[in-house]
């Protein structure tokens, strides 16, 4: 008897939302907001899909959890996350001054 074919695929770290979301939760803290309150979702989400792998469903999964917990809000511009409302003090990390481009220092170039 012949074995059914087996597709080998990559295990996928952020196929779970809480996974995804976490992920994305460490990268804007990475990131920091700047001095309005912002993160620039262009680094968040690059970061998240270029260096980190994942794929444009796990990432809406991710925000959207971290959005349904109130952990980030989506500015109106759609351009910026900022902190949400039960996203800890502790957890609400800045820019640094000399920091001006975040993606850089993620990894991105």
């Amino acid at each position: 008897m012949v074995p059914p074919l087996m597709k080998y695929v990559e295990p996928r770290p952020y196929a779970k939302p809480e996974a995804a979301a976490a992920r994305l939760f460490e990268i804007a803290k990475a990131i920091g907001a700047d001095q309005r309150g912002m993160i620039p979702i262009g680094a968040w989400n690059a970061t998240f899909l270029n260096r980190d792998k994942g794929n444009a469903a796990e990432y809406a999964l991710g925000r959207d959890h971290l959005i349904a917990g109130g952990l980030i809000e989506m500015d109106g511009s759609g351009g910026y996350i900022t902190w949400g409302p039960n996203c800890a003090s502790e957890d609400r990390t800045g820019m640094s001054a000399e920091l001006k481009f975040p993606a850089a220092s993620l990894g991105l170039r």
